[in-house]
């Protein structure tokens, strides 16, 4: 009997990438040159925080 959990993969790479540029496009259109504050809830989203400020074209701020 094995101590180790069973992992299962729930998304995709190329499907969390995918979903991030969308969220991106959505924000630039919402935001765009209204200098948004962006925050990161919970000590995990600082991954995905990077990866969604990395496309977003303007200047913003950020807080966690």
């Amino acid at each position: 009997m094995s101590s180790q959990p069973k992992l299962h993969t729930l998304f995709r790479r190329d499907e969390i990438e995918a979903t991030v540029k969308r969220l991106a496009a959505e924000i630039r259109g919402d935001y765009y040159g209204k200098y948004p504050l962006l925050i990161g809830v919970l000590k995990g989203s600082f991954m995905f925080m990077a990866d969604l400020i990395r496309l977003l074209d303007f200047p913003l701020e950020v807080e966690f």
